[in-house]
């Protein structure tokens, strides 16, 4: 059965889009889940859980440095369990509660960083400990290689790229009408 130079456009369109699907599919981004309410919980080592509560309207209690955005703003009460001696009776007072302020921004080169205040006392240090990010992003592929189809002509050929920083080159070799011709092509490109 020979086809029609319309029949093999045809074929194409759909070879094209169905790679393109599967290349989405396979590659394209997951879907976000959105956060929803979640209530506090006290867990077995004594530690809470906090409540989660998304508002997109909240907004933190310190400066941001300039440049990040505000992923989470998250405030934290405590009572300290240490209690002091007040004068001149020397009788333990129990410490009113503290609170702190916290951030989690995204700095302008996609790191994280976590700010802190208190209102009623003073952030004297603390430490942000990256676990999920630590190991280094590996580069995207630099090659490409597939088949090419002329409809018109109805031949076939091969080729190959590759990415140079901003610059894409590649070679494609195309079979002619005439059986033992090939073509032989030079590609350079920009990247956007």
């Amino acid at each position: 059965m020979k086809l029609s130079v319309t029949g093999y456009a045809v074929i194409a369109a759909v070879l094209v889009t169905g790679g393109l699907y599967a290349g989405w599919s396979l590659y394209g981004p997951a879907p976000v889940k959105p956060e929803t309410y979640a209530p506090q919980a006290r867990q077995q080592d004594g530690s809470l859980a906090l409540e989660r509560k998304p508002d997109a309207q909240a907004r933190p209690k310190h400066v941001i440095p300039k440049g990040a955005t505000v992923e989470r703003v998250v405030q934290v009460n405590i009572q300290p369990d240490t209690p002091t001696t007040a004068k001149p009776d020397d009788s333990p007072v129990q410490c009113p509660p503290v609170t702190v302020d916290l951030s989690i921004v995204k700095m302008p080169d996609d790191t994280r960083r976590v700010i802190a205040s208190s209102p009623n006392g003073e952030v004297v240090g603390g430490v942000d400990i990256p676990v999920v990010a630590t190991a280094p992003v590996s580069a995207p592929p630099k090659w490409a290689a597939g088949l090419s189809f002329n409809p018109a002509t109805q031949t076939y050929g091969v080729f190959i790229d590759r990415d140079l920083g901003p610059f894409r080159a590649g070679l494609e070799l195309n079979k002619l009408s005439n059986a033992s011709e090939v073509e032989m092509r030079f590609k350079v490109g920009v990247r956007f």
